[in-house]
């Protein structure tokens, strides 16, 4: 896994960790919001141990919804 890849999966765990939220009628069993937020902290937590040069802070920004360039208006 190259440097970048690691990185980009470092900042998506961080950010499942502290955002994600289950739709209603998933949240329950492995799709629960604390659950997938557990999971996510281990993950990010395992990939901090075996890399720990992502120790640095990493900003993590907003995921904004992309806008469609054709759209009629």
């Amino acid at each position: 896994m190259t440097k970048v890849n690691r990185e980009n999966l470092y900042k998506h765990m961080r950010f499942l960790e502290n955002n994600y939220e289950a739709l209603q009628h998933l949240n329950s069993g492995m799709t629960a919001t604390s659950m997938v937020r557990k999971r996510a902290k281990e993950s990010a937590d395992a990939i901090l141990l075996k890399h720990p040069e992502l120790e640095t802070p990493i900003k993590v920004e907003e995921v904004k919804p992309m806008e469609k360039k054709n759209a009629k208006k």
